[in-house]
C-alpha cells in the first residue's frame, strides 16, 4: 500500500514540477513551446512533431520547420498561444527572443505559482484521506489502522515537503534573472 501511495503522489510531484518547468522567466527554454499545438491536416499536432526547436542562447529560441509551407501555420499558433512572444519571421525558420520580465510579471508569476501550489497540496491530501477511508474499512485491529494511516501520512508530509522545495527552488529562480 505504501509503494501505491508514493507512486500516486510522486505523479502529483512530476505534474507540479512540469508544469512549473514551462513557465517562461526570461530565458529561453524549449519546454515552455510543449504545449502548443499546430493544425496539420485538421488535426492538432504537438509544434515539436512539425519542427526541430533549439535554444541559441539564454534569449533566442530557433524552430526550423520540417516542411517550409506551415511556417505561418505555426507562428499563427505561437501568437495564439499565452507565451506573449512574437514571432520573428525569417522566411525558413521562427526566431523566438524572449523578453526580460518586468518586476511586475514576476510577482504575478509567483502568485500564479502559489495557487498551482496549493492545488498540488490538495491533491496530495485527497490522496492521503482517501488512502485513510481505505484503512479503514479494510482493517478492524486499532494498532494495524494506526499504523498505515501514520505511513499513509509519513507519505504526505514528504511529498509536501519535496513539493514545497520545487516551489521555493523556482521562485529563487524567477527573482534571480
Amino acid at each position: 500500500m505504501k509503494k501505491e501511495i508514493k507512486e500516486k503522489m510522486n505523479k502529483i510531484l512530476y505534474y507540479y514540477k512540469n508544469k512549473l518547468s514551462k513557465i517562461r522567466i526570461g530565458k529561453a527554454n524549449t519546454e515552455m513551446l510543449d504545449d502548443i499545438t499546430v493544425e496539420y491536416y485538421k488535426n492538432q499536432v504537438p509544434l515539436y512533431h512539425l519542427s526541430s526547436i533549439e535554444v541559441i542562447n539564454s534569449k533566442t529560441i530557433l524552430i526550423k520547420p520540417w516542411e517550409k509551407n506551415k511556417l505561418s501555420v505555426i507562428e499563427k499558433s505561437i501568437i495564439k498561444s499565452n507565451l506573449g512572444i512574437i514571432p520573428i519571421n525569417k522566411g525558413k525558420l521562427l526566431k523566438l527572443v524572449i523578453p526580460s520580465l518586468t518586476e511586475e510579471r514576476r510577482k504575478e508569476i509567483i502568485k500564479s505559482n502559489n495557487l498551482k501550489l496549493e492545488k498540488a497540496k490538495i491533491s496530495l491530501r485527497n490522496i492521503r484521506k482517501a488512502y485513510n477511508k481505505k484503512i479503514m474499512k479494510e482493517f478492524t485491529e486499532k494498532d494495524l489502522i494506526e499504523k498505515y494511516k501514520n505511513e499513509v501520512h509519513e507519505a504526505t508530509k514528504e511529498s509536501i515537503y519535496k513539493i514545497e522545495k520545487i516551489f521555493e527552488n523556482k521562485n529563487k529562480e524567477i527573482l534571480k534573472i
